[in-house]
């Protein structure tokens, strides 16, 4: 991924991914990573981002609360920043108010 530095959109789903590092991916805007078996996602380096799906999962409370912490409160282009956690063990315990609280809906 880190030769990629212009891409704008991921699909890495349905896979045995447990780690993706998208440091050098600071264009990406759209980023899709369902059903798969990642514990925790840095997204602090995708500053264009505008849409999160990270359904399906192995992400604790913690683990969702820290990726909330690491979205960006920047403006998009549409305006709209989306993430989406369902199906996620931690779904139901995390802080939902971290990723709001930088404009984000969180579904």
């Amino acid at each position: 991924m880190s030769k990629n530095t212009k891409l704008q959109g991921l699909l890495c789903t349905k896979n045995e991914l447990t780690s993706l590092d998208l440091r050098k991916n600071t264009a990406l805007e759209e980023l899709y990573c369902s059903e798969n078996k990642l514990t925790s996602l840095d997204v602090s380096k995708n500053t264009a981002l505008s849409e999160v799906a990270c359904t399906l999962g192995k992400l604790t409370a913690p683990a969702l609360n820290a990726l909330f912490k690491t979205l960006h409160d920047n403006y998009v282009k549409n305006g709209k920043k989306t993430i989406y956690i369902q199906e996620n063990p931690g779904r139901f315990e995390c802080n939902r108010s971290i990723a709001e609280a930088k404009g984000w809906t969180v579904h």
